[in-house]
């Protein structure tokens, strides 16, 4: 089976089409024949994904969902119905197609991408929402033509690669967008924009905006049922009666902040474009979809008994500025805002973590960092050095992995994992391992 070191598949990347498109062209795997939407952005591409993909499964539609990283295992990555790849079709896809993965010289994330379309077509899915793993343009999952294309946010992220600017990471991103094919965009910083608008015009892509064709913002926050409700606004050909649009456009939604409400907006605004296509798409089942959709790793708030021991736990796989800026404010308006709470880290080289610690230094005075088996990752050491220059250095721990951090768990303590997906994965399997 493929490895699950993330590492990994960052140390072998290499942009380019053309591996994976002569290998699929060579064994003749007709991805092409399936209906595809298409997701970049800095972040909310994987909540924005997973909305999708559960309301087109929710209103009858087999349907294939791609996103990265996984927390646990690679399985996660490849879903169809929100059921994950089973092993053993991952294994017999990685037996029959070894040799030739190797014969075109494919990357660790080419090879899984690759899996991934020729289970979509083995299993002949209706319609695949295809995440990409970075950028847009060279990413191999960038050789479809889909029904929409969506770019969910532009921040400073993987600058190495994708350039350090907003302007040069919107062209990358923008790169996903297809000739006559519309464009969907969540709440996106000017210059930015007008970069994804460039991009779009020589495409002949039509471009709807949040905030400016679409809209979406809080009506309340129900923190004990853990939910929040939303307006949406705009004039939706799924709505028959106009007079009824205020009422209709009121939304219940289980993912919680203020960046889940934009990705929401561009959901329901893709499937508004959807509706002419795929005539399945239902008002009602949309609204029950939201309500009770589920996404670990996303403000994931958990109460768990470990060795004898109650804590909270909010999961957040924020691992870059704007993510953690997202986090941070979502955090500060829930009731579990405590400067005392601890804030369990660890955080990836390429990102700019000086910064992100500046960040989550405002909020946290007690810091565990945790040693990852993952070659990418910051040294704790490095870490702690940084966090020193904002919090007691008496109050900052280091641990070498997950168990030994909850050795030292009190009772009814609240516990914040942020910093990267892998991490938050590592968490959550302990916690499952371990649940009394």
């Amino acid at each position: 089976m493929i490895s699950d070191d993330l590492g990994q598949e960052y140390k072998t990347m290499s942009l380019s089409l053309d591996r994976i498109k002569n290998f699929l062209s060579a064994r003749n795997i007709e991805y092409k024949k399936l209906k595809y939407i298409h997701i970049a952005g800095t972040n909310g591409k994987g909540s924005t994904a997973k909305m999708l993909s559960e309301i087109l499964k929710d209103c009858g539609y087999k349907t294939g969902l791609y996103t990265s990283p996984h927390l646990i295992k690679i399985n996660e990555r490849i879903q169809i119905n929100s059921k994950h790849i089973s092993d053993k079709d991952l294994n017999f896809i990685k037996k029959k197609y070894g040799k030739d993965f190797e014969k075109y010289k494919l990357t660790y994330f080419e090879e899984i991408t690759a899996i991934a379309f020729i289970y979509f077509v083995k299993k002949k899915a209706d319609i695949v929402v295809l995440e990409t793993g970075l950028g847009g343009r060279y990413d191999a999952t960038n050789i479809i033509t889909p029904l929409v294309s969506v770019i969910t946010s532009i921040g400073l992220d993987h600058t190495e690669v994708l350039g350090n600017t907003l302007k040069k990471i919107a062209f990358e991103k923008a790169g996903i967008i297809k000739e006559n094919v519309p464009s969907v965009c969540g709440k996106i910083p000017q210059e930015a924009m007008k970069e994804i608008v460039r991009v779009a015009k020589d495409n002949n892509s039509q471009v709807f905006a949040f905030g400016k064709d679409f809209y979406a913002e809080l009506i309340r926050y129900e923190q004990k049922k853990n939910f929040q409700c939303i307006t949406y606004n705009v004039q939706c050909i799924m709505y028959n009666k106009r007079q009824e649009q205020q009422k209709k456009g009121r939304f219940e939604l289980s993912l919680l902040g203020n960046a889940q409400i934009y990705n929401a907006a561009v959901v329901l605004k893709t499937c508004e474009l959807l509706k002419n296509k795929l005539k399945k798409i239902d008002f009602n089942t949309i609204k029950k979809t939201l309500k009770n959709i589920k996404w670990p790793a996303r403000f994931d708030t958990r109460k768990v008994k470990i060795k004898n021991k109650k804590c909270s736990l909010i999961i957040d796989g924020g691992h870059n500025e704007q993510a953690v800026e997202n986090f941070l404010d979502l955090y500060k308006k829930s009731p579990f805002y405590k400067k005392e709470n601890k804030l369990c880290f660890a955080i990836m080289r390429e990102k700019n973590y000086k910064k992100v610690i500046e960040k989550v230094s405002e909020e946290f005075k007690y810091i565990n960092l945790i040693k990852l088996d993952n070659s990418r990752a910051v040294n704790p050491k490095v870490l702690k050095k940084e966090f020193s220059k904002y919090i007691n250095g008496k109050n900052i721990n280091i641990y070498d992995n997950i168990s030994e951090m909850f050795e030292n768990v009190k009772n009814n303590e609240t516990i914040i994992i942020l910093g990267s997906f892998f991490l938050a994965g590592k968490v959550i399997k302990f916690v499952e391992d371990n649940l009394l």
